[in-house]
């Protein structure tokens, strides 16, 4: 039984401020629930991080540090943080609520996107994470299940702040690594290293899958395929999507060189480049 929801009757006011009205969503490290700020009388998502984390001092100290500094970032591409707090022993963010889907479900109801349509939407990503990078923040687990597509065609990235606390406080207890196998930088998994240049793999990774509908590497369990970015390159789009232009591939094998010293060194040079590109697509361009 998750004990979280348990734990959050709906109605339930944490820090006497904030009502829980419907579970949205759960992932590795927190549920999400819609919400609403009683004071401001404006609607919220509410992270709640599982029980297990929001006990582990370490965690809850790092997550603490992690949202001040996302609460301080200014990027329409990053799902605002207004508040953190603890009811108990629950731990929470009350957060920017963005409706619409995530990238992931795009690519599940969509399978490949054309060329323009992934660039614009990696776009919007990197300029996000550039903006995490230059207030040297790096999210660790970029990946399609944290970027959020609104109605209006916006594009968030989410979780900054509880995917780093939990890599920095597992990484400091076990050496574990933490982040979504298929996204992993080599030194993600050799070395257990973070920084921008792994937040740039990892977009480079989904701009493959964007132009694909596949991800790069396959393998029997997480691991392997972990292992599979340390020995392996990242194929070129155009090997399973014919007629993609070869700049498409090159931006896919920049961004994803095993030696990160290969990489852009951020979000924001890898945006430029991407522009770059972008403008040379032509027009008019078939569905994927």
């Amino acid at each position: 039984m998750d004990t979280t929801l348990a734990r959050l009757p709906i109605g339930q006011l944490l820090d006497g401020r904030y009502r829980v009205d419907s579970r949205i969503a759960r992932g590795g490290m927190a549920t999400v629930y819609l919400g609403a700020d009683t004071r401001l009388e404006r609607t919220v998502a509410l992270k709640i991080a599982h029980p297990e984390l929001a006990t582990d001092a370490d965690f809850v100290r790092r997550f603490i540090e992690e949202a001040r500094s996302v609460a301080r970032l200014s990027s329409p591409n990053v799902v605002a943080v207004y508040d953190q707090g603890s009811d108990g022993d629950i731990l929470f963010l009350a957060m920017e609520y963005v409706p619409g889907r995530t990238l992931r479900e795009l690519l599940v109801e969509r399978g490949r996107l054309s060329p323009r349509e992934s660039l614009d939407i990696i776009e919007g990503v990197l300029t996000g994470l550039a903006a995490a990078h230059q207030s040297g923040i790096v999210h660790r687990d970029v990946k399609p299940e944290n970027v959020l597509l609104t109605p209006s065609h916006a594009v968030k990235v989410a979780d900054f702040g509880l995917a780093r606390a939990a890599a920095r406080a597992s990484q400091t207890k076990t050496g574990m690594i933490i982040g979504t196998a298929a996204y992993l930088a080599p030194e993600q998994v050799s070395r257990s290293v973070s920084d921008a240049r792994t937040d740039v793999y990892a977009s480079g990774v989904m701009l493959f899958e964007l132009l694909t509908g596949v991800q790069p590497h396959k393998g029997e369990s997480p691991l392997e395929v972990a292992y599979k970015h340390v020995n392996e390159v990242v194929p070129a789009p155009s090997s399973i999507t014919p007629g993609l232009p070869p700049a498409l591939d090159a931006l896919v094998a920049l961004a994803t060189s095993r030696d990160p010293d290969l990489r852009p060194a951020d979000a924001g040079q890898f945006l430029r480049a991407i522009t770059e590109v972008r403008r040379g697509l032509p027009i008019a361009e078939p569905h994927a």
